[in-house]
């Protein structure tokens, strides 16, 4: 479904505003615009409202006659800012996952594989919460949200090279982490 998005028809249509073509992009997107959010805001409705605010302003960009060249990178850019302009405004500067919300949610212990799985998410989501800002948005951006090197690019407004250079010192930072963890 995410290639349907790249077809430069489907992209003229979301450019020209028609809604039945940005609704059908919202209920692709919205979800994992919500996830991302969530991973780097600490409750589920802040994440819910933030990427509310991401489609309403994509729809303004839209009726102010701006153009999308790249949707998925235009989104995740626009959700970038609006997580950082969320964090200036509430004057916080650790990003952490909400603990009462994690013990709220109900935890796959039906099956040995469902307790590992709970067990491995909550590692990972440990390790990563240990590297600074911007290694985990490059990673979650790139395994997480499955972006590729180039929209990272034009989110970031970095070169690829830097990107790639950047993951590279983050994946080799996470495994100083694990290694690192794993002897304790």
């Amino acid at each position: 479904m995410k290639d349907y998005f790249k077809n430069s028809k489907v992209l003229v249509k979301i450019n020209q505003g028609d809604t039945d073509t940005f609704l059908e992009m919202y209920r692709f997107y919205a979800p994992k615009l919500f996830r991302h959010i969530y991973y780097r805001v600490n409750s589920k409705e802040t994440a819910e409202d933030l990427a509310q605010q991401v489609f309403v302003k994509v729809w303004q960009h839209l009726l102010e006659g701006g153009e999308i060249d790249n949707l998925r990178a235009f989104l995740y850019k626009i959700t970038n800012n609006s997580i950082i302009d969320y964090y200036r405004k509430a004057e916080r500067k650790n990003v952490a996952i909400d603990e009462e919300i994690e013990r709220k949610l109900p935890p796959d212990t039906s099956t040995v594989d469902g307790i590992e799985k709970n067990m491995d998410l909550n590692y990972v989501k440990g390790v990563l919460f240990q590297l600074n800002d911007e290694q985990r948005k490059l990673l979650i951006w790139r395994y997480f949200d499955d972006l590729s090197i180039d929209q990272i690019s034009k989110i970031t407004e970095k070169s690829k090279n830097s990107i790639y250079v950047a993951l590279h010192r983050a994946l080799k930072e996470l495994q100083n982490l694990i290694k690192k963890y794993e002897n304790q």
